[in-house]
């Protein structure tokens, strides 16, 4: 599945809720997210981060998932500059306990984690999910498959004037200038 987004931070949250359920949005989650990455250590010509790629393992309420990116180089998709856009797999996990020793017996290890409240809506096919951390205001991500739509959905919900990003939650902890280091 290709994933195209944008992150438009520091929003109010209640005023985007608000607009979100007078466009007839859909809450389709409300609760924390635990979001543990992998990577090869010991062998630095296949790290994932190098090659633009992660590999998450992912608790949201009881349901574990692991998923597997791979950004985009925006050089070549000239036409969604301003957006994230990566190649993005996902499949649920049932022993969670056992597939972190597999991912450890053929050299993966944990290397980072962090944690967010989720709260999601979804009108028609466009997903849009407020994200919120520790230390860092709310923030709104607008998933659609084209860039019309999220522009269409930025303008419905008043948001042209905040600061739009296209970068992922590593670049969001330095956007903010915590600490998002490796463990």
């Amino acid at each position: 599945m290709l994933e195209k987004e944008i992150k438009i931070l520091e929003i109010n949250k209640e005023e985007v809720i608000n607009k979100l359920e007078a466009l007839w949005a859909v809450k389709s989650f409300d609760w924390f997210i635990h979001d543990i990455y992998y990577d090869f250590i010991d062998w630095d010509c296949n790290k994932l981060q190098d090659n633009k790629r992660l590999f998450r393992v992912r608790q949201k309420w009881e349901v574990h998932l692991y998923t597997i990116k791979r950004k985009r180089n925006k050089i070549c998709e000239g036409w969604e500059k301003w957006l994230k856009v990566a190649d993005e797999w996902e499949n649920t996990i049932t022993d969670v306990d056992s597939f972190k020793k597999v991912l450890e017996k053929y050299g993966m290890t944990q290397t980072r984690e962090k944690k967010k409240h989720r709260t999601s809506y979804k009108l028609n096919e466009v997903e849009f999910d407020i994200d919120e951390y520790d230390s860092i205001p709310p923030l709104l991500e607008i998933e659609a498959k084209t860039k019309k739509e999220i522009k269409q959905y930025i303008k419905e919900l008043w948001l042209e004037n905040h600061i739009q990003k296209d970068f992922g939650s590593r670049k969001l902890f330095e956007y903010y200038w915590l600490d998002y280091s490796y463990l």
